[in-house]
């Protein structure tokens, strides 16, 4: 039986998480690379600023920012390094970007309930308590040096639980309120297929990729497999929550063509073709 408690065995686990590490900046990155172009259209003025858009961009660079600083902390730094402080800015990045991830979700029944506050106030304090639970890490950690790096952080497993479990349960109530709210007031069959089809996927899969760091963190076999599944669900419910932020965003503009045939041009059109092809193509419509 493994001595998970053994150091050797805790080095081991350190190595895995940092391969995991960077096989997470490899495949988000190119995740990212093929799916910037919402921040394109932004940048070319295709499509127009709105706040909904904050949190999927903010989130979608937080996650970058974050993996690229915890591939850096596990190489071999300085002595002048304050891996406190840098772990304290790679925690705030990458559990904002959970939240953020999530925030993507809240925010359709937000708006679907604007006519009862009681719903948007309760909206609101359960979303406040999910960044006090995601950021209430920062205040309590310690910093376990591997081979002349920084290594990883240690934190209290029940922490850690407690962030996935929130989330999770976070992610499934934002899901319920939207079905809830849509069977209330009137909407296209295309939200319908994309609430079917992504929204319920999301919260599958974010749940799936919360679940397990939250058992094996509760399991608490050692500091490092305490927080080796963080960066992967970090990474799987950032990508799910840009997806089906595009698919909504798709979803509105197709409504929107509809009432304007003078703009009959879809999303995924805007946000592939340069600026003078668009110019050119509402000039067609």
């Amino acid at each position: 039986m493994v001595n998970w408690s053994d150091p050797n065995v805790i080095v081991q686990c350190s190595n895995i998480l940092e391969h995991l590490n960077y096989l997470c900046l490899g495949l988000y990155m190119w995740e990212y690379a093929r799916s910037w172009q919402v921040e394109l259209a932004l940048i070319g003025r295709r499509i127009s600023p709105r706040w909904p858009l904050l949190p999927y961009i903010i989130g979608r660079i937080l996650l970058l920012t974050s993996m690229i600083l915890i591939c850096w902390l596990s190489t071999p730094t300085s002595q002048n390094t304050n891996c406190h402080s840098a772990f304290v800015a790679f925690t705030f990045a990458g559990n904002a970007s959970i939240g953020c991830s999530s925030l993507n979700l809240m925010l359709r029944p937000f708006i679907i309930w604007k006519a009862f506050k009681w719903v948007r106030v309760f909206l609101v304090l359960a979303t406040v308590g999910h960044w006090v639970v995601l950021l209430r890490v920062l205040l309590d950690f310690s910093v376990m040096e591997v081979n002349g790096s920084c290594g990883f952080m240690v934190v209290d497993h029940t922490y850690m639980t407690t962030i996935f479990v929130y989330t999770m349960g976070y992610d499934i109530m934002a899901l319920i309120l939207t079905i809830i709210g849509l069977r209330n007031t009137p909407s296209s069959n295309a939200m319908w297929r994309i609430l079917r089809k992504q929204g319920i996927t999301y919260v599958l899969i974010t749940c799936l990729a919360n679940m397990v760091p939250s058992v094996v963190a509760s399991l608490n076999l050692n500091s490092a497999m305490n927080v080796v599944f963080a960066m992967p669900a970090s990474a799987i419910s950032t990508i799910a929550s840009s997806r089906i932020v595009v698919a909504f965003l798709d979803v509105q503009s197709s409504a929107s063509t509809d009432e304007t045939s003078s703009r009959d041009v879809p999303l995924t059109t805007m946000l592939t073709l340069p600026t003078s092809s668009y110019m050119d193509a509402q000039d067609c419509a």
